[in-house]
């Protein structure tokens, strides 16, 4: 039996001497070979390993050296992971159970070229299997990684984006191995600076608590601010972001997002940024514009075929100032008031001839329609402004519903609160072919001429309600061009309403009566009616009818409105009622352009009454004079009702 016993201690004994000698003398690089060719078989990709060291305990450290990962075939040559060296701990009783588990893990150094062409199409991404949400991120789970002077080259065709950079984690040493990226690179061609913090990258893995992030992200004079927590790092859903926005326009972004955004002054705003599957938010949008502020909630979704954008925005206080980058009015000098012209103005139809110096600034907006971004994106948005700031202008409200569904962009209804009363206008744009057209729809309803001349500088000289019609059919991709090509119609009625004698005389409707009230007091003149019905044809508005009928004298209009140059060739002639003193016949001239008009009185019937006086006098008695100002009234009041109701049909 002894004999037997000392057989089996000097077997044992000299096995365990084996074995710590082949330990003793192993070389690990043995394990390159099998290891890079059960990867390439794990991945399909092609790996490289320049040396192994290891050691002999329950939990080994292993350490790799010049370790080189391939891109996947679709991807073209090159490397998805080049690192100088990589360090790992195994937990070898947790091996054996069936799970692998990595205490530690240490990449020196790593050169990352990532690459993305499809949402689901990225060299770092492995195959279904592999990357597949059953595992629930346990098939490797990792105690501490750090990552020692990395680089990070990004592209992402998806999004027109690459940016290239420094990563790291873990610098501080706590327990805490935060990620940290700084990097800069191009969004669809537009430079920008990145600066990313995150939580520890295990954590991207894990996915057991909402991953921290941290970014701030310029490009220009754009800036943006995000602080928050992801649900999903790997598929960024289960958003909790806040996201503050700052610039001088946001049409500078539209590039970046490859989301038409419109001309706006310079904005601060903020947001919580929210995903659920192909559809953004932003909730509880607020901030300003300008002068002005903006709230409400706006959703993105990228899922469908065309982009679609869906807003319900609202602003307390609306600067009028800070619509014109939106419509096309840039920063010019305010429309002068009228100047009364010392010579005579040009007759209708001369306004053309008139030559000056300078050109005159431009008033009508002139904003190109983006009508690629039209084509591509559908939209609906509602927008009400409670309060609008428009000094020297009788508006109160704005409420619209925009309306973009393949290439038609539809404003139904468009609702401003003007003086009083009420616009509403439906406005179709056509942006399917090349030559765009736009057509015009627009009620005036109930506009209190007091809020007009309140606005004027004329408080208490009139009042009376207007209404309206505007329908116009226009080409082109601008306002501007739009209406100098127009063809339609606009009409005006007011029935019943006071105004001024004093305002209507000092433009030259009766002299003698507005000298009478300079001296005793002004007073208002009834209004029975008012008129107009104005034939708009290539851009040119001329009134077919044009009528202020009052219970002493009535005036009419003449001329034309020319919007492509944006002049005025108008001819205002009184006709009163009964025999008035001093009466002066001669036609009154609005001439000049939309942001200089000019008022004067045509020079060339006074001389000729002048000259008549001057005979009178010399033949009769100096009294006689007078009859040459004397004009006989026009019978009866104008025919308002009949003029009314034609105005409706």
């Amino acid at each position: 039996m002894r004999s037997r016993y000392k057989w089996i201690l000097g077997i044992t004994g000299g096995l365990a001497f084996g074995i710590g000698l082949g330990l003793a003398f192993f070389d690990w690089n043995w394990l390159r070979g099998p290891l890079t060719s059960l990867a390439h078989q794990k991945t399909g990709r092609e790996i490289a390993i320049g040396g192994i060291a290891g050691e002999w305990a329950l939990k080994p450290r292993f350490s790799f050296d010049a370790v080189h990962v391939g891109n996947p075939a679709w991807a073209g040559k090159g490397d998805v992971l080049v690192a100088e060296r990589i360090e790992v701990v195994i937990d070898l009783p947790a091996l054996l159970r069936g799970k692998l588990i990595l205490p530690e893990l240490t990449v020196q150094k790593p050169k990352l070229g990532l690459l993305r062409e499809a949402a689901d199409k990225a060299n770092w991404l492995l195959d279904d299997s592999t990357d597949s949400t059953e595992t629930g991120g346990d098939s490797v789970q990792i105690g501490r990684l750090r990552i020692r002077d990395g680089e990070v080259r990004f592209r992402d065709t998806v999004l027109g984006l690459n940016v290239q950079g420094k990563i790291a984690s873990g610098l501080s040493g706590s327990s805490i191995d935060d990620l940290r990226f700084q990097g800069r690179g191009d969004w669809q061609k537009q430079p920008f600076a990145i600066q990313l913090t995150g939580g520890s990258l295990l954590s991207l893995r894990e996915a057991t608590a909402p991953y921290p992030l941290a970014v701030d992200f310029s490009a220009g004079d754009s800036k943006a601010r995000i602080r928050g927590h992801v649900g999903d790092p790997l598929r960024f859903e289960g958003l909790d972001l806040e996201l503050q926005m700052q610039g001088p326009n946001l049409a500078l972004l539209s590039e970046l997002t490859g989301i038409p955004l419109p001309l706006t002054p310079a904005y601060d705003l903020k947001a919580q940024v929210g995903r659920k599957g192909a559809i953004w938010t932003l909730r509880n949008l607020s901030g300003t514009m300008g002068r002005s502020d903006i709230a409400g909630n706006l959703q993105i979704d990228i899922g469908r075929p065309r982009l679609f954008i869906e807003a319900d925005l609202r602003s307390k206080r609306l600067d009028y100032r800070d619509m014109g980058a939106l419509i096309g009015v840039g920063p010019q000098a305010p429309v002068a008031p009228p100047a009364i012209a010392q010579n005579p103005a040009p007759a209708a139809g001369q306004q053309s001839q008139l030559t000056q110096r300078t050109a005159p600034i431009r008033v009508l907006p002139d904003a190109p329609l983006m009508v690629e971004e039209i084509r591509q994106v559908d939209a609906k948005v509602k927008f009400q402004a409670d309060q609008v700031v428009a000094p020297n202008a009788p508006l109160d409200g704005v409420k619209l519903t925009l309306d973009l569904q393949d290439g038609v962009l539809s404003l139904a209804p468009l609702a401003l609160d003007i003086a009083g009363g009420r616009t509403v206008a439906r406005i179709t744009i056509d942006a399917r072919k090349d030559r765009v057209r736009s057509d015009y729809d627009i009620a005036l309803i109930g506009f209190q001429l007091e809020r007009f001349l309140d606005a004027a500088g004329m408080a208490g000289r009139g009042e009376g309600k207007l209404h309206g019609r505007i329908k116009l059919v226009g080409w082109g991709d601008s306002l501007r061009k739009s209406l100098a090509s127009a063809d339609g119609e606009i009409k005006l009625t007011m029935h019943r309403g006071k105004l001024s004698n004093l305002a209507m005389e000092l433009v030259g409707l009766d002299v003698a009566q507005a000298l009478g009230f300079a001296i005793a007091g002004d007073k208002t003149t009834p209004i029975n009616c008012m008129v107009g019905d104005i034939a708009v044809a290539k851009g040119v508005a001329t009134p077919k009818l044009f009528l202020l009928d009052t219970d002493d004298s009535t005036l009419t209009m003449e001329g034309n409105i020319d919007l492509a140059s944006e002049s005025l060739g108008l001819r205002m002639l009184a006709h009163p009622k009964d025999t008035s003193l001093l009466s002066l016949r001669a036609p009154i001239t609005i001439g000049g352009h939309f942001s200089k008009p000019s008022i004067g009185v045509e020079g060339a019937p006074l001389a000729a009454r002048a000259a008549g006086a001057v005979l009178l006098g010399v033949i009769f008695t100096p009294l006689a004079s007078l009859l040459a100002f004397i004009e006989p009234g026009l019978q009866g009041d104008s025919d308002c009702a009949t003029l009314l109701q034609q105005q409706k049909r």
